[in-house]
């Protein structure tokens, strides 16, 4: 149970670093352009810390998966979709910055 929710907070701290790309393309098209400019503005102060709470978070959910001897199956495969969605996040905001 651990393993899922350290998996699920690093995917959360993820997406809440990427808010600053991420929230305008999601709410212009609703209409809300006053309030993606103002999550792009005050999201870029956070972002270093967001991208430290995620690595953290990923590194304890390998922690928690591969400490035991008797790991199960399905925390590997959801450990490394997790993984998979974290850096290609980073990966986004790389291209986005670029």
């Amino acid at each position: 149970m651990r393993e899922k929710m350290s998996q699920l907070a690093a995917v959360f701290s993820a997406f809440v670093m990427a808010a600053c790309c991420l929230g305008p393309l999601i709410f212009i098209p609703l209409g809300l352009t006053g309030f993606a400019g103002a999550l792009a503005f005050y999201s870029l102060k956070y972002r270093l810390l967001f991208t430290i709470v995620t690595i953290i978070l990923l590194a304890y959910s390998f922690y928690m998966v591969y400490r035991k001897n008797g790991k199960r199956k399905s925390s590997v495969i959801g450990l490394w979709i997790t993984t998979f969605f974290v850096f290609s996040v980073f990966l986004l905001l790389f291209l986005v910055e670029s």
